[in-house]
């Protein structure tokens, strides 16, 4: 249905690219010709971009809103407070913060990367562990619910993530799952192609989310369309459900809505690129030295498959202190405190989190710096 492709960061990026395609059995559409799991999850335990570090380990207003809505759902939907539950993906622990405050009282947490779970103990005092996944295999069926929030979208072997966590599971007991909605990428602005990210492999609709979890025992027993705010200007399309582990579910039908949904979408972030292509051919033109401030989706592909790379590019900010000091595209990647230091006009490349990166500028002493955006946002 579409290529992807990526410019890489080298000693960082797992893959430079993949074919966005639906199974002919299911409809379900994913990443194709990628990784496996073992070099997606080396990537989260070494490289992970939830840490935080430009606001010392804590979320931005808008995750912390984000996590607020989840906690209140979960909190609507398990009427027990004593059950045992474990967030896999914890980050830095704030939904299990916010479920302690909703008065659930047995409380875990795991996430592929150390520094994660340190800010989780640390900050909120949550029992945190280090663990993917694949290494919860070890351990009885110990747990009432599992919550998955922005989990299974980034999960190369699904098959044996729901094996291992269905046996986690107590008898009766629950996953909850957030996953974006393939259905709704089009119905919301962002940059072009960003929901085909450099994380996400699953694209999941309604029908095909339900269908992976009936056919590792698990029903449906509530499942919502919904959407989260990103940042100040991007909201993206979402869906959240509670499925229970063993039930009558109904028997799983085929997706014939996702291969629509993404050729939609590709039709709208099509014309959406086209725009931006004047704007990056006149950066080319002018030569004008350039930092590029964050390596995220859009940058990444826009250095892959546009002029951008032509520009007069001489270093790149990021503030991942895993990324920092390795070379994009033959740039450094510099800390933003040493980017601050340069002189060379900052370009911000993203479109969703383009507000806070002017945040972050200001409030690290770069208000009076020559900016440019290339969305315009």
């Amino acid at each position: 249905l579409w290529r992807q492709d990526f410019a890489m960061i080298e000693g960082v990026s797992v893959l430079n690219g993949y074919d966005v395609v639906a199974c002919a059995m299911c409809g379900m559409t994913f990443a194709d010709g990628i990784p496996g799991q073992p070099d997606f999850d080396r990537y989260y335990r070494e490289a992970s971009k939830y840490e935080f570090p430009q606001r010392g380990g804590a979320e931005s207003a808008h995750d912390a809103a984000r996590l607020i809505i989840s906690a209140d759902a979960i909190g609507a939907l398990i009427a027990d407070r004593s059950a045992r539950v474990l967030d896999v993906g914890c980050a830095t622990g704030r939904l299990l913060a916010e479920l302690r405050a909703r008065r659930f009282t047995d409380l875990h947490g795991v996430d592929p990367s150390s520094a994660c779970v340190a800010i989780a103990r640390e900050r909120h005092s949550i029992a945190a562990e280090q663990a993917t996944i694949a290494e919860l295999t070890v351990g009885g069926a110990d747990f009432d619910l599992i919550v998955l929030i922005g989990v299974l979208e980034h999960l190369v072997d699904l098959r044996s993530a729901l094996v291992t966590l269905y046996a986690r599971l107590r008898p009766g007991g629950a996953l909850y799952v957030e996953v974006p909605d393939v259905t709704g990428f089009a119905d919301w602005a962002n940059a072009p192609f960003q929901e085909f990210s450099v994380e996400h492999v699953n694209f999941f609709s309604p029908v095909s989310l339900a269908r992976a979890l009936h056919e590792f025992g698990f029903s449906a027993e509530w499942l919502e369309r919904n959407t989260r705010d990103q940042s100040s200007g991007t909201t993206v399309a979402n869906l959240a459900g509670l499925f229970r582990k063993g039930g009558a579910g109904a028997s799983p039908v085929t997706d014939t809505d996702s291969v629509a949904a993404v050729e939609r979408y590709v039709a709208r972030c099509a014309d959406e690129e086209r725009e931006l292509a004047p704007r990056i051919h006149a950066l080319v033109e002018s030569q004008e030295p350039l930092i590029v401030w964050g390596t995220g989706t859009h940058a990444l592909r826009l250095l892959a498959t546009s002029a951008l790379a032509q520009a007069n590019l001489v270093a790149v900010a990021d503030s991942n202190i895993r990324y920092q000091r390795r070379r994009l595209c033959g740039r450094e990647i510099l800390p933003p405190s040493v980017a601050l230091e340069r002189t060379e006009t900052i370009l911000i490349v993203s479109r969703g989190f383009s507000h806070e990166i002017h945040d972050q500028i200001a409030t690290a002493g770069g208000r009076q710096r020559q900016l440019k955006t290339l969305n315009g946002a």
